[in-house]
């Protein structure tokens, strides 16, 4: 893969990779770095990378596992406490008591059951192909799909009026 091959990667997925990573560690300059990580890790390694046409998979599967790796890491912040600048920068909040309890409700999620559900919800990806991200079975994925969103559930209605 030349140079001019790699930038025309980021060009085409920055902002999907941006958006997978922010949703997991809720802070823009953190996931900036964790992306710009994951297409740097990607190019130093991209021996290892079968050119098969599923550079975005693996792009997927590096942004995650960087992710996964800070979430063992993090000391655990209040979300009324984020500034407004972390807050996800699409999205207007029409109800930032729902929104910040959605958000902590997902972050109360495994990692495994959080990524599936990102994956899956957020990025439109198929049980197969976030299987092939995750490196796990397709029911594997179906199982923490269902046991995510039974959770989340049970999760809102102690929050939610």
């Amino acid at each position: 893969m030349e140079q001019a091959e790699l930038e025309q990667l980021i060009l085409a997925h920055y902002e999907e990779i941006y958006a997978y990573c922010w949703r997991h560690v809720g802070g823009r300059e953190l996931a900036q770095d964790l992306t710009q990580t994951a297409f740097l890790r990607f190019w130093q390694h991209r021996d290892r990378y079968v050119h098969d046409g599923r550079e975005l998979n693996y792009l997927y599967t590096i942004a995650g596992n960087l992710c996964k790796d800070w979430c063992k890491r993090k000391k655990a912040v209040a979300l009324e406490d984020l500034p407004e600048s972390q807050r996800d920068p699409g999205a207007p909040p029409p109800d930032r008591d729902t929104a910040l309890t959605v958000r902590a409700a997902l972050a109360a999620l495994p990692f495994e059951q959080r990524n599936a559900l990102l994956l899956f919800y957020d990025r439109g990806f198929t049980a197969a192909e976030i299987a092939a991200i995750t490196r796990t079975t397709v029911p594997a994925v179906r199982y923490r799909l269902h046991r995510a969103k039974r959770r989340l559930r049970e999760l809102l209605k102690e929050e939610l009026p």
